[in-house]
């Protein structure tokens, strides 16, 4: 591809992803698999361009105004271009508006507004716009988080790390870094997870053994947190109700050296299609998975297990405000009134996860958000409801969980800022035995 094809193929991406609410992720390699002419170095320049784009959207969209441009996509990307990417006004329009499928090459007036990208003062940025989020979201989290607030907006204009857990199941984590690293892949462990592997440059590790064969699989540190304080074990009786894709399955299955029983369960069957094969590869042999319902009602195995789960787990649906760095344009998507939406999904599926947990079991709530509203809101209004049941502080649960270092506090909280994490947050809460 050719310069001016891919700034191009960025602003086509771009009208997709703010045309709907789809993920950049899925539309990138949407758009790909109909171009199969575009070398992986284009797009990788591409792929890496747009988040970065997507990440800083605020600063670029506030030059764009204050320059007096016209607010497109095209003018976002090439605003990009000398903003955030550091190409000189003439190099951008002599590289990128060539052949039949370039953009429109900038008018007089717009070269312009272009070269005044350089005298701006960029101290006059609002917060909000330098921390990259919505206006409102920003005033949601200062209020949360205090002095904390710009710190925390600021870490979600980084890239997120790649991060492995290791299946312990089939090895240990030891063994795994001495493996990689003998390999020369670039890795440390993590510092809370004791299974988790970041990999430091960031290789396709897709079709690497310990991958194909179930050692390793990709997961988010504070995810691995969040399923090992669940402190799942063998013999023990699991609901993970809002299944997904089956990592907290995975995650937990693997501390039961196959004795018990975990019920992956989900509304979606689509998004439980990959937990049988993920199972095998990971030899875990105690899982099943089923549907919550389906057009004839409720299903029927769900009756069967009112009262009897040693542990549930709810990882509900949420804004995924925790990892809004690998999902940028997600910020960008959500508005008050979807929030609001999903804290009335997350209150009505705590109120049917709650009667399958048995006497003296366990019911974790977990988001991957930072949003308070999602969060301690729902556990505050939980219990008001629910008096038999009661916090297990992640404080007293941590080295019982297995997790390196220490923890304060009644809950899990992990924001990127701090962590290098996603964000993420998780509640224990214990029903009491009569």
């Amino acid at each position: 591809m050719t310069p001016s094809a891919r700034l191009s193929a960025v602003v086509d991406l771009l009208e997709t992803i703010f045309g709907t609410t789809g993920r950049a992720e899925q539309v990138v390699g949407g758009y790909f698999r109909t171009r199969r002419y575009a070398g992986s170095k284009d797009r990788r320049w591409v792929s890496e361009f747009l988040y970065t784009l997507l990440r800083r959207l605020g600063e670029v969209d506030w030059a764009i105004e204050k320059v007096e441009l016209t607010q497109s996509n095209r003018t976002r990307a090439i605003v990009a271009s000398i903003l955030l990417d550091g190409q000189a006004v003439d190099d951008v329009i002599t590289n990128n508006f060539q052949g039949a499928h370039a953009l429109e090459i900038p008018s007089d007036e717009e070269v312009v507004a272009l070269n005044n990208l350089t005298g701006l003062d960029l101290s006059e940025m609002p917060d909000f716009v330098q921390g990259n989020f919505p206006d409102w979201l920003s005033d949601l989290i200062k209020n949360q988080y205090g002095s904390r607030a710009n710190a925390i907006m600021a870490a979600y204009s980084t890239r997120a790390p790649l991060t492995f857990r290791v299946n312990r199941l089939k090895s240990d984590r030891d063994s795994v870094l001495k493996q990689m690293k003998d390999e020369g892949i670039e890795v440390r462990a993590t510092e809370l997870s004791p299974v988790g592997i970041v990999v430091e440059n960031r290789q396709n590790l897709s079709t690497h053994n310990l991958v194909t064969e179930g050692i390793l699989e990709i997961q988010d540190e504070a995810a691995q947190v969040s399923a090992l304080l669940a402190e799942a074990g063998p013999g023990l009786q699991i609901m993970d109700y809002c299944a997904g894709g089956g990592g907290k399955t995975l995650t937990m299955g693997a501390d039961m050296s196959n004795e018990g029983l975990i019920y992956a369960l989900d509304i979606d069957k689509r998004r439980m299609r990959d937990i049988a094969s993920r199972c095998k590869r990971a030899n875990l042999l105690v899982v099943q998975s089923h549907v919550l319902a389906t057009d004839e009602g409720p299903n029927p195995i769900l009756e069967q297990l009112l009262d009897k789960m040693d542990i549930v787990f709810t990882d509900v649906p949420c804004s995924g405000s925790g990892a809004w760095r690998r999902q940028p344009e997600q910020r960008w998507h959500l508005s008050a009134e979807r929030l609001e939406e999903l804290q009335k999904m997350q209150a009505d599926i705590l109120d049917v996860a709650v009667d399958y947990v048995a006497p003296g079991g366990k019911l974790v709530y977990a988001t991957c958000s930072i949003l308070e509203a999602e969060n301690k809101d729902q556990i505050t209004a939980f219990l008001k409801n629910h008096t038999d049941f009661k916090i297990r502080k992640v404080s007293d649960a941590w080295s019982d969980a297995g997790l390196d270092g220490t923890a304060d506090g009644e809950f899990l909280e992990l924001t990127p800022d701090l962590y290098g994490t996603d964000g993420f947050f998780t509640a224990i809460l214990v029903r009491d035995e009569d």
